[in-house]
């Protein structure tokens, strides 16, 4: 465990001892009662010196990153520490507005499971927030394991996209398709975005005056460009991926209702976790249900689809239920021996 770490659980111990009112606590005992529960919990023996708890109350008292502004005082006469609110407790400790901001930051970055570096301005939060988790994350039994590749394809690029979208910069991008030879183009970046393990940017390309979605993976060089960068006049996230599933959108295409069917078990799942927020239920019983979402078709939605096997027929409109039947047929050929 970190120095770091330690320091946590001194803050967290030292608090805890200043609260029991019935007991005189100088550094001596405060070093002892740190060293004890540090043994406890990383299973190290620690031996700790004067200065390093005086230096721990000192900044409980005045360390505005920590932000705790601890009421310590000292008792000259009993040689002792004591809150001198007895109601006090860093764990009670409010977030200050700064730090709310930057949690407000940090949970969009959290939620998405990204593998950021970006999160310097949270580092005060975090410990604040591992402060008052650590004793669960150090004995407890696992109870919530959520699935998440070790590593994204491309991820290396996000902090220099993240801080490029942030700053309105342009950038230089070299661009290596999976069918295609590299290419070299000049982009103002936007968005990005987390589908399926795989990070996507939306871009605006210079070159072809247009919205262009790429998969980080594919990026072999990013490098700033003269290039003035062109503001995002269009491009809202929140109407653009309304009425698709997945990264892809055709330019000019419009919503049309997918009409599919669902029997036997997988109907409870299609009811239980729908395929769109549009999803609606328009007739069913035990064996078979029929479904409608208002989507623009795309290859993401052709693969969910897919992924249903037998459980799962579209139906309308015809042109994607024969586009379906295409591929179905095309796999069924691969599987003859």
């Amino acid at each position: 465990m970190s120095t770091n770490k330690h320091a946590l659980i001194r803050y967290r111990v030292i608090d805890k001892c200043l609260r029991q009112v019935d007991k005189q606590w100088n550094w001596k005992t405060l070093a002892e009662a740190c060293s004890h529960e540090i043994r406890k919990v990383t299973g190290h023996d620690t031996t700790l010196s004067e200065r390093t708890i005086k230096g721990d109350l000192q900044n409980m008292r005045h360390d505005e990153a920590l932000g705790y502004f601890a009421p310590i005082e000292y008792d000259r006469l009993e040689k002792s520490y004591y809150y001198s609110n007895r109601s006090y407790s860093i764990t009670e400790a409010p977030l200050n507005r700064s730090d709310s901001n930057e949690l407000k930051q940090a949970i969009g970055l959290l939620q998405q499971f990204t593998g950021f570096r970006h999160l310097e301005g949270i580092e005060n939060i975090i410990q604040k927030l591992e402060l008052l988790a650590y004793e669960s994350t150090t004995q407890a039994k696992k109870i919530v394991h959520i699935e998440q590749a070790p590593v994204i394809p491309g991820q290396k690029w996000l902090d220099q996209l993240y801080e490029s979208i942030k700053e309105e910069k342009t950038l230089m991008m070299t661009y290596k398709p999976f069918d295609r030879e590299a290419n070299t183009l000049i982009i103002s970046p936007y968005l990005l975005k987390e589908y399926d393990n795989r990070w996507y940017l939306y871009a605006h390309n210079h070159e072809r005056h247009q919205l262009r979605t790429y998969g980080l993976e594919r990026i072999t060089k990013l490098q700033p460009s003269l290039q003035e960068y062109i503001e995002n006049a269009s491009f809202d996230p929140d109407i653009y991926f309304n009425d698709i599933i997945g990264v892809t959108l055709e330019p000019g295409k419009k919503p049309s209702k997918i009409e599919f069917e669902v029997y036997d078990n997988t109907i409870s799942y299609i009811r239980t976790k729908p395929l769109h927020h549009s999803q609606v239920e328009i007739e069913g019983n035990e064996r078979m249900s029929r479904f409608v979402i208002n989507v623009i078709p795309n290859f993401e939605l052709e693969s969910l689809f897919l992924s249903f096997g037998e459980s799962v027929k579209v139906m309308k409109p015809k042109a994607f239920h024969n586009k379906l039947k295409k591929r179905i047929d095309l796999l069924q050929s691969e599987y003859k021996f």
